[in-house]
């Protein structure tokens, strides 16, 4: 019997339970990291509700793990065979699909359904099905499957769409590769394209350096087939102006010497169009003012929206600048860029969230929507921010009993916690804490009693930090933004086992429920909603978290439903919905939006959350409580 592709990836993860890349899981599987990404994904769909889990980490790669045990065991005992083998359907239906997606694309003739049914051992009703969605995936790049009697159907469209697609949807080797001849072709292409010596002010990462093999490989292809890019003459002159046109001319003399083929005038110009959207800019005096104030329009946006405060993290102001640059060239000339890790990225639920927010101002300024692939190169930057973002600097007194050495030891730990949040750090004994006026320090750290009386915050730690000595370090450092949280909380409204029965549904309820408090019409919440779920749905697994894109006159506050059942928004059933709604009192909201992306990516605690009784109870369990 014939192991399919998730098994294999089951038991690669289920061997030791570690995290694993795709590119590491690929290698041994001999699979690109792009299929073990769609395997993995149709995977966690079998397990999720078996007591199972894949996560996902940027930077760790995934891991499997057991939730409940005996509902596992029960799915592996009765379920797991039908997934784990191949039946009579012959290959799962997602894979079946992008395969008939590669046959249709490399075709330039016509083929029939039979044919197709008689290839992947299926039956013509199940082929037509596969070619219904086959059809949605091609619409997406403006490209048609017309149909002629007595010969079967092809491909239509625009040669630029057909080779987007031909990127998008299965360009990353080895899937593109239909035989060795092929696969040598590439391989010399990287050799001819590595051998060149691009001028200085051309920088070239390694993922654009295998962007650009891929494009030259795809080109050659239809090239040898006949299939050449056409572009209007308006185009071809502004594209030739750019020093990307020196560049292409540069490496098409190279191809067209070791390869022995030649590249007419437009291909050239349309290897241009893709060095001038892939070429990086790492010198940000090359950042035009246009680009700059929109990067800081951006960040403005955020913080109007969210009140997440990046306004004074200029790396952040830097990156998306640098990152505007090519992006916006993408965006004049029509093109985009996949992601490979997107469903990494969406998995900092938060990010995402704040990236969609500032693409807005690309969107209204460019009249585009960028695609979620663009959005999140976006995220990127931002989880990076808000990794690094901006933290009050504090003083810090640290009192041991006697001897320097536990001073000292006390000082290392807190250094190598709270670095980034340290101003000043000073130590002393008990005997010579009066020399200092304690109200002048932030907190105070202490291993002894203090008698002394001050207004300063006192933690009492042990001289070896234990976890409830940092927990307790960590109340005191985010003891305003606590405040802030508990604030949200206590103006809140919590609705439970509602009857919802969609998404638009829910949008009325909230929208209902936020019109009786705020100073906006029940249509305009409603409209407001409508809008951001365009701009990306704002649904993850079993959660949804909607929101309106202005800020509001009362004090921050939420809508907690918890739907009797779960509720279709986009392709997920969530059972949690959680809306906030910013107020305009002056502050910044970087914990709380922490303390969301923890929430987000913890089941246990979304399950707990879903069983609360009241807002005070969801409360502690949003914060990480009652786990």
């Amino acid at each position: 019997m014939i192991e399919t592709r998730t098994k294999e990836i089951f038991d690669f993860l289920t061997a030791d339970y570690k995290f694993h890349s795709s590119e590491e899981i690929g290698r041994c599987l001999e699979l690109s990291s792009k299929t073990i990404q769609k395997e993995i994904n149709i995977l966690n769909s079998y397990i999720r509700e078996k007591g199972a889990i894949i996560n996902s980490e940027i930077g760790k790669g995934y891991q499997f793990t057991i939730l409940d045990e005996d509902k596992f065991k029960d799915f592996l005992r009765h379920d797991w065979f039908k997934y784990a083998y191949f039946h009579q359907e012959n290959a799962n239906k997602d894979l079946r699909i992008e395969s008939i997606l590669k046959l249709l694309l490399f075709s330039n003739s016509y083929i029939k359904q039979q044919e197709i049914a008689d290839m992947f051992y299926v039956s013509l009703s199940q082929i037509n099905k596969d070619i219904k969605k086959v059809r949605e995936l091609l619409e997406v790049y403006n490209i048609r499957l017309i149909s002629k009697p007595y010969y079967g159907m092809k491909v239509a469209g625009d040669e630029k769409d057909i080779r987007l697609a031909i990127r998008n949807e299965i360009g990353e080797d080895p899937e593109i590769f239909r035989n060795d001849e092929e696969k040598e072709l590439f391989i010399r292409i990287q050799e001819i394209i590595d051998g060149i010596k691009f001028p200085e002010s051309f920088y070239i990462t390694y993922a654009n350096f295998k962007n650009l093999v891929v494009h030259i490989y795809i080109s050659i292809l239809r090239i040898r087939e006949g299939q050449y890019i056409e572009l209007t003459d308006d185009l071809s002159q502004r594209v030739v102006t750019y020093e990307e046109f020196n560049i292409a001319n540069l490496v098409v003399s190279e191809l067209n010497e070791k390869l022995d083929i030649e590249f007419p005038q437009d291909e050239i110009l349309y290897l241009t169009m893709h060095l001038i959207t892939k070429n990086s800019v790492t010198n940000f005096e090359k950042v035009s003012p246009e680009i700059s104030e929109l990067a800081q329009i951006m960040i403005d946006e955020i913080y109007k929206v969210t009140k997440y405060d990046f306004r004074s993290n200029i790396d952040l102001f830097f990156a998306l600048s640098l990152h505007l640059g090519p992006l916006i060239e993408r965006i004049r000339y029509g093109l985009t860029m996949k992601n490979p890790i997107l469903k990494d990225i969406k998995d900092n639920q938060v990010a995402f969230m704040l990236a969609t927010i500032a693409a807005s101002p690309i969107n209204i300024r460019y009249h585009t929507r960028l695609s979620d692939d663009e959005v999140g190169y976006l995220a990127l930057h931002i989880a990076s921010a808000m990794d690094n973002n901006y933290k009050q600097k504090r003083d810090i007194l640290v009192v041991c009993g006697s001897g320097n050495s536990s001073a000292q030891m006390m000082k290392a730990q807190i250094e190598k916690k709270y670095k980034e949040e340290i101003n000043t750090l000073t130590l002393t004994d008990l005997s010579n804490i009066d020399l200092y006026n304690l109200d002048k320090f932030d907190f105070i750290v202490s291993s002894v009693d203090i008698k002394s009386n001050t207004k300063t915050p006192i933690v009492y730690v042990d001289i070896i930090f234990k976890q409830k000595d940092f927990d307790n370090i960590d109340d005191i450092i985010n003891v305003d933004a606590m405040d802030e949280i508990n604030k949200i909380f206590k103006n809140s409204i919590f609705i439970k086992d509602v009857e919802v029965n969609d998404m638009d549904h829910a949008l009325d309820i909230l929208s209902e429920l936020a019109s009786k408090d705020l100073d906006i019409s029940k249509e305009n919440i409603k409209k407001q909603y409508k809008k951001r779920e365009k701009m990306a749905f704002t649904s993850y697994k079993n959660v949804a978290v909607p929101h309106i894109l202005e800020q509001v006159d009362t004090e921050s506050f939420s809508i907690i439903l918890i739907p009797q059942k779960s509720v279709k928004w986009n392709d997920d059933d969530v059972k949690l919905i959680y809306s906030l709604f910013v107020g305009k009192e002056i502050g910044d909201m970087s914990f709380y939006y922490e303390k969301l992306s923890e929430f987000l990516n913890d089941d246990i605690l979304i399950e707990k959350a879903c069983n609360s009784k009241d807002k005070v109870e969801f409360m502690n369990v949003f914060l990480g409580g009652n786990k």
